[in-house]
Parts: C-alpha cells; structure tokens; sequence
C-alpha cells in the first residue's frame, strides 16, 4: 500500500531547504514533496506581476504532475502558501484529498493607520536621506524604520519580487473558505505573530468539514520549532 502524498506548499521566503528537516521526520510516514513557488528556492520569478491566482495555477500544474492513481494526496499549505491553497481549493474542489492550512495569511485585512504612518515616515525619509550630507546613512535608517514598523518581508524583497509582494498582500481570501469542500486541518501556534490565532478560529468556523488544532508555545514556523508536534497532529488528522 502506498504511502499518502503529502504536498506541501511553503510561505514566503519559504524553499525546501527551509522545511528539510520536517520533511526528514516525516518521510517515514509520507511520501513529500515540497513545491517551490516562483521568486523562491530555484524557482526563478515570473516576468510579469502575480497575484494569488496565477501562483494556484502554477501549484495545480505541480498538484496533477505530482498525484498518482490510488493514492490519497494531502496538500500543507503554510502562511501565503496557505492563501493560495484556499483558492485552489475553492476552484479545483477535489484537487487533493485533504487540506491541511498552518498559519495561513488568508485574511488580509485593510491597511492600518500604523502602516499609514509608516509610508509617508518612509517617503519623508527617502526624501531627506537623499541630501549629499545624509545619503550614506539611508541603508541603516531604512532597515530600522522597517524594523520597527514589523515590514521585515518587504525591506527583503526588490524589483518585481516587491510588487507581487504588494499584490499578494492585498488578497484576502476568506470569501472562498465556505468553498473548501474537502476535510481540512486547521492547525496554529497560540504565540503565532505573523498570522494571529484568531484567523485559525474564523478559518475553521467557515469550513464545514474543519478540525482546529492549537499547539501551546507554537510561533509561526511550526514546521521548524514544534515539528514533532505539528507531525503527530497531521498524522492523526489523516487515520481519522
């Protein structure tokens, strides 16, 4: 008997070398494959500006390359993996078997008055930073006002890899979750705070066939502090 396919779609930044070693505890019980999303890993970025539907077209191809007759396919999709899953899902309903979403960024909600602030502090900046006296402090100045505003993802990104940044991040994917018509794991660290733990809960109420799963202590990179713990859960999840 096959063992199940387990799929597993990264987040941002995320490559297969970042979820190694989840992969080596799990390769005992799953067959994995770790898909590489364009602008990540070796996947080189895409020549015009996606948004999270171009992304769900590029994983379907993966999906239906990967899938093999008989054998249940289980698709992870962690953080914006997780926002591309939901809207794979919500329009290619039986692509896999069974959905597993850990911190998924699939609530994006309107820009807050901090990031407001930030913007314009940061449009100020460049402005003053460029003065002949001042311009060689620019780099510094720049990594501590994104540091502080928490936009760490987005001081790391240039060129088009920003842009789709950008678009992504406007994306919210919540009207697609009643959609999702195939058992789903909802599974979140409480100290998560990238994604709060308050989306897992609406994430789970509005997918029928959901279990939410919170793992005390657990950040945002369950894969990385709690693997142990994330694995059982998945493993329990798929006998049941």
């Amino acid at each position: 008997m096959n063992k199940p396919k387990l799929i597993i779609l990264p987040g941002w930044n995320g490559s297969k070398q970042t979820w190694s070693d989840f992969v080596l505890l799990a390769e005992s019980d799953f067959e994995v494959e770790v898909v590489e999303l364009p602008c990540f890993g070796a996947e080189p970025c895409p020549s015009s500006i996606w948004g999270v539907e171009e992304y769900a077209k590029f994983v379907s191809g993966k999906i239906k390359a990967l899938k093999q007759d008989n054998q249940e396919t289980i698709l992870l999709g962690h953080s914006f993996g997780g926002q591309i899953s939901t809207y794979l899902l919500a329009h290619e309903p039986n692509i896999v078997d069974k959905l597993i979403l850990s911190g998924a960024s699939v609530y994006r909600r309107p820009e807050s008055i901090r990031n407001k602030i930030f913007k314009f502090i940061a449009k100020c900046g460049k402005i003053v930073f460029s003065l002949p006296v001042l311009n060689k402090l620019a780099g510094f100045m720049r990594k501590i006002l994104y540091k502080s505003a928490g936009a760490g993802d987005y001081n790391k990104t240039e060129g088009i890899k920003r842009d789709i940044f950008l678009k992504i991040t406007k994306q919210d994917m919540s009207k697609y979750l009643p959609q999702i018509k195939v058992p789903t794991l909802v599974v979140w660290g409480d100290k998560d705070a990238f994604v709060p733990v308050k989306d897992a809960t609406l994430i789970a109420e509005n997918i029928a066939d959901s279990k939410l799963e919170i793992i005390n202590g657990g950040t945002h990179g369950l894969h990385l502090w709690k693997k142990e713990e994330l694995l059982n859960i998945i493993k329990n999840f798929i006998k049941n």
